[in-house]
């Protein structure tokens, strides 16, 4: 994969009138069916330390759900991610991204993939200080890079950042000032267990619940289903 050469500084062009366009210039926008709000995603397959931990049996990317299963094996969703790497690289991808989701209440970022360097997140944190009347919420594996990031910046407070877990039943990461996941299946949920992945029959919205973009939830504890699913 080619370098990325993403320019914060370049955030100002080109400039986009109609949300539409915006939409088109990233790559298009995703909608999970229990979530609140649109998602962004990439090909799993290009995650960095997911792709490591997937060849790790017991950890949490083991059984990846996005790991072409599923409806993330179909051509379409598989030229989507595509086309959103390839908008990684356009000058004014900031730029398209805060249009692009201005009207949202919440967005997920990375409902499938990661973040991809330093130059990929500092560009997402800029979208979540253009577009302050939104909540974020990017659940990532990548503490190290996190930990950089926080050495010389901080996230705004529309941003929250999850540090999830790298092995399935095992304990929350650790990083001062930064929220954490984990993911169960013969232990107890540790902190606030995530209703929808305890049953599947709720939505974020049916359960009322809105605890992965809450900064003042320190952890969220999912339930594992793909492994069983697939024994």
């Amino acid at each position: 994969m080619k370098t990325q050469t993403v320019l914060v500084s370049e955030i100002a062009t080109p400039t986009f009138k109609y949300q539409k366009d915006a939409r088109k210039y990233v790559g298009g926008l995703g909608k999970a069916s229990k979530m609140l709000g649109l998602t962004y995603g990439l090909s799993a397959s290009i995650c960095k330390v997911g792709g490591k931990l997937k060849k790790i049996k017991g950890s949490t990317c083991e059984f990846c759900y996005a790991d072409d299963r599923g409806r993330y094996a179909g051509p379409i969703v598989k030229q989507a991610h595509a086309n959103r790497l390839a908008s990684l690289y356009k000058s004014g991808w900031v730029n398209a991204m805060s249009k692009a989701i201005e009207t949202q209440s919440y967005f997920r970022w990375h409902d499938s993939g990661d973040l991809l360097g330093m130059l990929h997140l500092k560009n997402i944190v800029q979208v979540a200080r253009n577009t302050p009347q939104v909540k974020h919420w990017i659940p990532t594996r990548e503490k190290a890079l996190i930990r950089r990031f926080l050495k010389t910046d901080t996230f705004p407070p529309n941003l929250c950042v999850r540090i999830s877990a790298a092995m399935i039943d095992g304990a929350a990461p650790t990083l001062a000032g930064v929220q954490t996941s984990t993911v169960h299946i013969a232990k107890a949920a540790i902190g606030h267990a995530c209703p929808v992945s305890e049953s599947t029959l709720k939505t974020c919205a049916s359960a009322g619940c809105d605890a992965c973009w809450n900064t003042s939830i320190q952890n969220i504890s999912y339930r594992e289903h793909v492994k069983n699913k697939l024994k």
